[in-house]
């Protein structure tokens, strides 16, 4: 964890302006148990872009933690408006309305994430095999500290 997080601040450093840094560093602190700081994390890639869905669904994740699962869903619902077809956020809203009872829509979102996830997988490898994924820079330390930390897909 150390190693990805000397990574993540490298790339903020970088990247001053870019959520991405915040956003996993605010992961990091979440893994760790440490909500406050995650959350205020989050909060910090959102000042950077208020439409970052990564961010908005771990500020969600953030409130599930603490049982406060009506906020999480309004945090994901926004995610979605932004990013309709994000994995995470149709999968971490499925946790939050299992949590509230409402299993109907809590089924659709399982099934839009898992569509989503294959949708994102496949734009993935079509970028890996024509070599449209940069190579080097702030990018790339990124990815390096993505792979270091192997995370659950709750968190992104």
């Amino acid at each position: 964890m150390q190693e990805a997080q000397a990574l993540y601040l490298q790339f903020t450093e970088l990247r001053p302006q870019d959520p991405r840094g915040p956003n996993k560093l605010g992961v990091l602190q979440a893994l760790l148990g440490q909500f406050d700081a995650s959350e205020q994390l989050f909060r910090q890639a959102l000042e950077l872009d208020g439409k970052f869905a990564p961010a908005l669904t771990n500020l969600g994740n953030v409130f599930l933690e603490r049982g406060n699962a009506e906020e999480a869903v309004r945090l994901y619902e926004e995610a979605l408006t932004y990013d309709p077809n994000y994995s995470s956020a149709h999968h971490n809203m499925a946790a939050a309305l299992k949590k509230l009872g409402r299993i109907r829509p809590m089924v659709q979102h399982l099934k839009d994430a898992q569509k989503a996830f294959r949708d994102t997988e496949r734009e993935h490898a079509r970028k890996e095999m024509t070599g449209c994924m940069s190579r080097g820079g702030p990018t790339t330390v990124l990815l390096i500290a993505a792979g270091v930390l192997q995370i659950a897909a709750f968190w992104r």
